[in-house]
């Protein structure tokens, strides 16, 4: 019991109603003016409107002082209220020194951690380090093809296909496009036909649904659309079929050059935001610890969104834990056949790898959303952390003064180097 009244007060917590000391003594009692003092000190927050002090009502939460000078203020009706005790009363000295610990402890900052959200940012980094590294072999695996591009040698003559052979016919690639220019040439043309001949397809497809005469606006629009579409890739892909027929040895080159180029560029961009991102959050771990040392009292004033973020975060808890359990009640099935010489064997029903599949989903669905949410909150923690636990323009006040200072200090002593 003790610890629990222990940690209370360490926490900014009153254990006692602040609304028993409000009528406390009758009038004419000789503690009237003292419990009527302590009661005051208990209303100095700002949260607390002026008809609830009349009624003798306040909340929990509005009890604790949100901002410095209401804990002055606090402490200020606390030594009146313990110099206008006229008879003692233990109930009353206790009350004054729980009240005193409030205020100590609201003047000293404190570390106000949230372990399981930095433990799931950790987590975060390492998943992210694992995508970087996927990102970094993209990216060499592409700069290997720019090279075989760039070393490419003449070979003889290309195939140059006809468009209209093409037709209804079961392409075949060569499946190592970048290995010589013959290879590249020779599959780009299928696929510039492939997709010319899908294209047109598609016109057909909503040429028919635009003949219908139930369709309705939104469909008719939606077809009409489609429609435009495919014919435009139809142009596209049979100018780039054309151009690619024509094409030397040098066109080529040239070609695939830029195709893979756009390529390598895709791949580093993708790598460089995954990497940021990595940085970022690794960064913000150091800084999210220097954010959550507030002062008691800014504590105390945003109690409320801390239970809001609370919820949150039990809400991600809850969703991850229950994708984890769903992962580990899926099992495998197996078919359990009798013989007739008492023997018995087991084969897997077929399922095996899909349930395997959906497990391990699971799995990843689970660290994923306990991953985002601690993310999320961190940054959120962080953030407003910055703004309301220190005070910026004090700080930016001290270091243009010492910048200044700084400043004459260097010209006084170049005017004296002059002489």
């Amino acid at each position: 019991m003790k610890e629990e009244k222990k940690k209370g007060k360490e926490e900014g917590y009153l254990s006692f109603d602040p609304e028993d000391l409000r009528g406390a003594t009758q009038e004419g009692h000789p503690n009237d003016e003292a419990y009527e003092l302590l009661w005051e000190a208990t209303c100095v927050s700002s949260h607390i409107s002026e008809a609830d002090k009349a009624c003798g009502k306040t909340d929990d939460d509005n009890v604790y002082p949100t901002t410095a000078a209401e804990v002055d203020a606090m402490e200020e009706l606390i030594n009146q209220a313990e110099a206008a005790l006229k008879e003692p009363d233990a109930e009353f000295s206790r009350r004054i020194a729980e009240l005193r610990s409030i205020v100590g402890w609201s003047r000293k900052r404190h570390w106000k951690l949230n372990w399981r959200v930095v433990v799931g940012v950790i987590i975060s980094v390492f998943v992210l380090q694992m995508c970087v590294d996927g990102k970094q072999a993209d990216v060499k695996k592409v700069e290997g093809k720019v090279e075989q591009v760039q070393n490419w040698q003449k070979e003889g003559d290309f195939t140059v296909l006809d468009l209209e052979s093409l037709k209804d016919t079961d392409l075949k690639f060569t499946g190592n496009s970048y290995a010589s220019a013959k290879n590249w040439h020779y599959d780009k043309q299928l696929s510039y036909a492939q997709r010319y001949y899908t294209a047109i397809s598609h016109i057909v497809h909503n040429e028919e649904n635009l003949k219908k005469s139930d369709v309705s606006k939104q469909l008719r629009e939606f077809y009409e659309s489609e429609l435009e579409n495919a014919k435009d890739n139809k142009k596209k892909y049979h100018k780039l079929f054309t151009k690619l027929a024509k094409a030397d040895f040098d066109d080529v080159q040239e070609m695939a050059l830029e195709e893979v180029d756009e390529t390598l560029d895709e791949a580093e961009s993708d790598a460089t935001f995954v990497k940021f991102w990595n940085i970022f959050f690794l960064l913000l771990i150091p800084v999210y610890i220097f954010a959550a040392r507030p002062h008691g009292y800014t504590i105390s004033r945003y109690r409320r969104e801390a239970k809001n973020l609370g919820r949150i975060e039990k809400f991600g808890l809850w969703l991850s834990g229950a994708l984890l359990g769903a992962g580990m009640g899926i099992g495998f099935v197996d078919i359990v056949t009798k013989w007739s010489d008492g023997s018995t064997s087991r084969e897997d029903d077929g399922t095996g790898p899909a349930r395997l599949a959906i497990k391990i989903g699971l799995f990843v669905a689970a660290v994923l959303v306990f991953c985002c949410v601690s993310c999320l909150l961190m940054l959120y923690a962080t953030i407003t952390g910055l703004i309301r636990n220190y005070d910026w323009k004090e700080a930016k006040k001290r270091a243009v003064t010492a910048g200044a200072a700084a400043k004459a200090k260097y010209d006084e002593m170049r005017a004296e180097g002059g002489k």
